[in-house]
């Protein structure tokens, strides 16, 4: 064996490589060089391709934040005003009507009035999920107000917890949205879709990560299901990962249930995209 020099247009790369002697193989630099230069434009390839995702994964979410504001105002502002007046009125006409007015009568307005009191309280309850928390106490104590008023609300038993606080207070509001967004999707699916009866939501933050688990004891869900487009919101909650430069799993238990593992960076910064093929070259070339 002897050690040759090659030049390859990429400094970071490292300058020996091994030529060997023996019969039958002879080294050829100048193909050498070339994959590799190759394999580094791809390498730049994909770097581009994956900041260019995080990017439209960034305007995505900042739209369906601006989406979400609008449509929180409208509901507040258009259908909270007709609701409230509605109950008024039915309110006014109960007072109107004579002792002995037909059963039917009585009936038919306490039907009224149940329906637009549990119409107002439907309002104000997707008016406050749509809203952006506030994260004044945390996102855990957020997650878990809007969680316990989730629970309230339908028939699932919601538990929250969280690890690491030293380094959940250190959380970005950035990523804090994303914690709280993604876990408000996953439990809406756990709601509508996987027939279970209970729900755990934890955080988990490291000194870098935080990782957020929603995990049911439903009818799980398919690989199928998952490649579907449109599906279970999977594309947005995949989407406020990606932003931030995190990722998001979906994991089905030969036990059943489902389980959605989102993985932020703490901080929210925007981290290099790792270069696997670049770190493999150099260590056989050292």
């Amino acid at each position: 064996m002897k050690t040759s020099t090659v030049a390859f247009s990429e400094p970071s790369l490292p300058r020996r490589v091994v030529q060997s002697t023996a019969p039958g193989s002879a080294f050829d630099r100048e193909k050498l060089s070339a994959l590799i230069d190759a394999t580094i434009a791809a390498d730049r390839e994909i770097q581009r391709l994956s900041a260019r995702v995080a990017q439209l994964s960034a305007e995505l979410a900042a739209v369906e934040e601006r989406v979400r504001r609008s449509l929180a105002q409208d509901l507040h502002d258009d259908a909270g005003a007709a609701l409230t007046a509605a109950r008024f009125a039915i309110a006014r006409i109960g007072t109107w009507l004579p002792a002995d007015a037909p059963v039917p009568c009585v009936e038919a307005l306490d039907t009224a009035r149940q329906s637009i009191a549990a119409a107002c309280e439907a309002n104000h309850r997707i008016v406050s999920g749509l809203s952006a928390p506030r994260f004044d106490d945390g996102v855990s104590r957020a997650l878990a107000d809007w969680a316990a008023r989730f629970a309230a609300s339908t028939s699932l038993r919601v538990s929250v917890e969280s690890s690491g606080d030293e380094h959940l207070a250190q959380l970005s509001d950035a990523a804090a949205l994303a914690v709280f967004r993604v876990a408000q999707e996953a439990l809406n699916n756990v709601a509508r879709h996987a027939r279970a009866n209970e729900a755990l939501i934890r955080i988990d933050a490291g000194a870098r990560f935080v990782t957020l688990f929603v995990s049911d004891d439903g009818i799980g869900m398919s690989a199928a299901a998952r490649r579907k487009r449109g599906r279970f919101g999977l594309a947005g909650m995949r989407a406020r990962c990606a932003a931030l430069s995190g990722s998001l799993r979906i994991e089905t238990p030969r036990a059943g249930g489902t389980t959605v593992r989102a993985r932020i960076p703490l901080t929210a910064s925007s981290s290099a995209v790792p270069t696997p093929i670049r770190r493999t070259l150099r260590a056989l070339n050292s």
